[in-house]
C-alpha cells in the first residue's frame, strides 16, 4: 500500500460519516455509502487498511498457538 491510499484510508477511518456507515450497514446511510464506496478511493482503501489489520491479527493469533504447542 502506498502513502496516498494509507492517508486517504486514515482519513475515511477518521470520518464520522463512514465510520457510522461501516458500523451501521442495515441503515440508509450505510447503504448509500456502500454504494458510494464502490468507487470512492479513500473507502477502497480504507477496506484495505482493515483486510491488512485482520491478517496481521490471524497471524499472531497462529504464531502465539504455535509457541504455546512448542512449549
Amino acid at each position: 500500500m502506498n502513502r496516498v491510499e494509507e492517508f486517504l484510508g486514515k482519513a475515511c477511518n477518521e470520518c464520522r460519516l463512514c465510520r457510522y456507515a461501516r458500523e451501521n450497514p442495515t441503515t440508509m446511510v450505510g447503504k448509500i455509502m456502500a454504494w458510494h464506496g464502490r468507487w470512492c478511493p479513500a473507502w477502497k482503501a480504507q477496506q484495505t487498511i482493515e483486510l491488512e489489520r485482520q491478517k496481521e491479527a490471524k497471524r499472531l493469533s497462529n504464531s502465539r498457538r504455535e509457541a504455546r504447542k512448542r512449549r
